[in-house]
């Protein structure tokens, strides 16, 4: 075997010792002078272009070339979005209450560990409502509806928006304690039907669609009836649910799996809004990245770092790249510490770290592996940025022990692990405030004139809804929105790339 592939699994295993470790603690169950700039007319010019998976292991599934049409919220108003004589209308829906800003939906009994943020987003205006979810399946507000949890959780907040008003919702506990809906794909495999399960939160913000012309309705994700939800199959598969895939609430989660993470979170949040405005630390930008797919033309990881750089006027570049030769796991802790207002990787990903290749290396050799025991070693609270994984699986929220065989690695017992993206948010001494990152693997549509698809182009827009809001909800929200429009069939990343952390977070803080 290699050296460096033979070096890799020794930092792997080691990574699932400190993984054990801090499952336990946590009280769980088992180079840059390149003109990358790039013109609209070039990125739609160029929608031919070859999709790159960021792993080699995926599902044979393609883009739908459809036209865009749906019911969203832009500008914190609900539109709805369809063509008519050819031309694409927006129509924006009356809006008659405002009784609630935020819903906070949580296990009953840790409501009282989120009373100091409603307490703490109130003083800034913004009327605040716990609910638990007992109260939800019992019907203490609105009569319940739904023939499971999440559905029932899905029917309140469509209640919540209609006779509270509500645009904001934060949904507490990690998979094991507040429902996630899978979404299912299907395709034809050699010997049998195949299945893949892409677990998303889109589904409990994406309330409603249009139906025919232009009735606006609940969107189920179960147009079909048979009581399996989102499904995309291929044709001669089966019958696809409709999907409409535009939120119409700003939605994150905290995925917290114990009262004392939910504490720790919580703190966190109000931390950074009391004292990160006017701070130094917030003009930075950290940027990490390599060559994700070596001889395929660009360093697409640099590449993308430095569009974003271009993009983010009023920040300070620190650049962690393999040209610059500091590419490595110290020089992003060092990053780190000195605080940054965002983070941005661009490259590969997995459930408990990233790491990407060297230019013009080979797919086998690895550089700026950084895995998530290495996050137990950050003290940069409140310096937090906001982090973007442009990457597969950080954010995999049912992380276990059957991930890490699949790896090659036997563990002879089940665990649960916190996933790398989420690991950030809840480590109490630092990490980030709030990251984007994909449930599944992901796939990227990266060239020299620029990014056109997938977790390239997404997080592209998220960066540059920077230039139009300062709220981390509406940020990721405008990202999707623009997303859609120039991608409507994608529901595979629109689906798999979900906020962890909390919708209404003033990036930058409170004057």
């Amino acid at each position: 075997m290699p050296k460096h592939i033979l070096s890799m699994k020794w930092q792997v295993s080691v990574v699932i010792l400190l993984l054990l470790l801090s499952s336990t603690m946590a009280g769980i169950n088992f180079p840059a002078t390149k003109d990358f700039s790039f013109t609209e007319t070039e990125r739609v010019s160029s929608a031919e272009k070859e999709i790159h998976w960021l792993s080699p292991e995926h599902p044979p599934w393609e883009m739908k070339k459809v036209m865009e049409k749906g019911v969203g919220i832009e500008n914190g108003r609900r539109v709805m979005i369809y063509y008519e004589d050819g031309n694409l209308k927006r129509e924006y829906l009356p809006e008659s209450v405002d009784v609630y800003d935020f819903l906070i939906i949580t296990p009953d009994e840790w409501a009282s560990e989120l009373q100091p943020l409603k307490e703490h987003k109130e003083k800034h205006g913004i009327k605040t409502m716990v609910v638990g979810l007992n109260e939800i399946y019992s019907g203490k507000y609105f009569t319940p509806e739904g023939r499971d949890d999440a559905e029932k959780i899905k029917y309140f907040i469509k209640n919540a928006i209609e006779n509270w008003g509500v645009k904001y919702v934060l949904l507490v506990g990690s998979v094991y304690k507040m429902p996630i809906r899978n979404a299912v794909y299907k395709w034809r495999g050699s010997y049998k039907i195949e299945t893949f399960l892409m677990p998303t939160d889109l589904y409990y913000a994406d309330i409603y669609r249009i139906e025919g012309c232009c009735k606006v309705v609940f969107s189920s994700w179960d147009t079909n009836g048979n009581g399996i939800y989102g499904e995309d199959c291929e044709e001669g598969v089966g019958e696809s649910d409709i999907i409409d895939l535009h939120p119409d609430v700003y939605l994150g989660r905290i995925a917290c799996e114990n009262k004392r993470v939910v504490r720790n979170v919580v703190k966190k949040i109000i931390d950074y809004e009391n004292n990160a405005h006017g701070s130094e630390w917030f003009d930075k930008l950290i940027l990490v990245g390599g060559d994700t797919f070596p001889g395929w033309g660009v360093v697409e990881g640099e590449f993308m770092n430095q569009l974003v750089a271009e993009m983010m006027d009023g920040f300070e570049a620190y650049r962690i790249w393999d040209s610059l030769g500091n590419l490595n796991a110290l020089e992003i802790e060092k990053a780190m510490e000195s605080g940054a207002g965002f983070l941005y990787y661009s490259g590969h990903g997995f459930p408990y770290g990233w790491g990407t290749h060297p230019i013009n290396g080979s797919d086998e050799e690895w550089v700026g592996s950084y895995f998530t025991p290495y996050i137990m070693a950050l003290f940069n609270n409140p310096h937090l940025p906001v982090i973007f994984l442009d990457a597969c699986s950080t954010a995999k929220l049912d992380f276990n022990t059957s991930d890490l065989e699949e790896e090659g690695i036997p563990v002879p017992f089940d665990a649960k692990f916190p996933c790398f993206a989420w690991y950030f948010i809840r480590q109490p001494t630092g990490g980030g405030i709030a990251s984007i990152g994909s449930t599944r693997v992901a796939f990227t549509g990266v060239d020299e004139s620029g990014p056109h698809w997938g977790a390239g182009y997404l997080a592209y827009q998220f960066f540059k809804a920077w230039e139009k809001t300062n709220v981390l909800g509406e940020m990721f929200v405008e990202m999707q929105m623009r997303y859609i429009a120039e991608n409507p069939g994608d529901n595979w990343t629109m689906e798999e790339f979900i906020l962890l952390g909390d919708p209404t977070l003033r990036i930058g803080g409170y004057e």
